[in-house]
């Protein structure tokens, strides 16, 4: 079976069994051995550039040792990969969702994004992300505390990207709304802003810029979005967070374009970077003198 298109559920199927194999501290080499094949196929596969058949999903799940509930849930996600029913997006709500977003993340070259009422979730501190999860009921209710601090641990996780070696380029527009909205409390919002302003001030491959509501056409309303950008090694990609499950991916590449130019006009409507610095500190001032 040769070579095919990178698409999002191939790219999903390939993360996801890279994950397992290196947790099993297994090389693709030992992985090939499984299935009777060569590294190169393993390779493929795990940058989502070869489909797999079942027997041989199997094979690799049993290798890996992966539990039954996270075979189960693999399996679902390669049969969704192998339709070929054309679709201009892809709704990934399987368990496991936000983990293959980060997978997407680690791979990506270049992300963007945008969200006019909330600080995206890369950049958000401990606190603001247990303000936003005691607020957000539909993930809330019936949580362990056991539970939550493991999501939270997740999304502090997944920051690492950041400041790792050779990290993407980021790039985020944030609506003058999120820098309004006190989640959890006002002082949870100050140190919020304050973080923002310490990353962007530190991290040269970060750039943060603000949309002031005085903004008369805001080419992106209507919800936040994140493109990811491959570097050519794959098709890029826009994910369009949900309230529940784990949101939805853009593939159509004359979508994808549209997405790309809309946030391209939003960043030039919205503050530069070093004024946007200017009007988080002056917010994250106000903040301050309110207390």
């Amino acid at each position: 079976m040769g070579s095919t298109r990178a698409t999002i559920g191939r790219r999903q199927l390939g993360a996801e069994l890279r994950d397992l194999r290196i947790a099993a501290g297994l090389s693709q080499k030992d992985a090939a051995e499984v299935i009777e094949s060569d590294t190169s196929l393993i390779s493929r596969l795990e940058r989502g550039q070869r489909s797999i058949k079942m027997m041989e999903l199997d094979a690799l799940l049993r290798h890996y040792g992966a539990p039954a509930d996270r075979r189960a849930q693999i399996t679902e996600l390669a049969k969704a990969a192998r339709q070929r029913l054309p679709r201009r997006t892809y709704s990934d709500n399987l368990p496991g969702a936000f983990r293959r977003l980060s997978d997407h993340e680690q791979d990506a070259a270049e992300i963007c994004y945008s969200d006019s009422e909330l600080i995206p979730g890369l950049l958000q501190t401990e606190d603001y992300i247990r303000a936003m999860m005691r607020a957000n009921r539909a993930e809330a209710l019936g949580t362990s505390q056991e539970d939550a601090d493991a999501r939270v641990a997740f999304r502090l996780d997944r920051q690492r990207l950041l400041t790792r070696e050779n990290p993407p380029h980021l790039w985020f527009v944030i609506g003058e709304a999120a820098l309004r909205r006190p989640i959890g409390s006002a002082q949870i919002l100050h140190d919020q802003l304050v973080h923002m302003i310490d990353l962007a001030e530190r991290l040269p491959h970060l750039v943060v810029q603000v949309a002031p509501l005085s903004i008369v056409d805001h080419p992106l309303l209507g919800g936040p979005v994140q493109l990811l950008r491959f570097g050519g090694v794959a098709a890029d990609i826009v994910q369009q967070p949900t309230l529940v499950g784990g949101g939805v991916y853009i593939t159509d590449d004359e979508d994808v374009r549209f997405c790309i130019r809309a946030f391209d006009q939003l960043r030039a409507v919205a503050l530069g970077p070093a004024d946007s610095q200017k009007f988080i500190r002056a917010r994250a001032e106000e903040l301050d003198d309110a207390h």
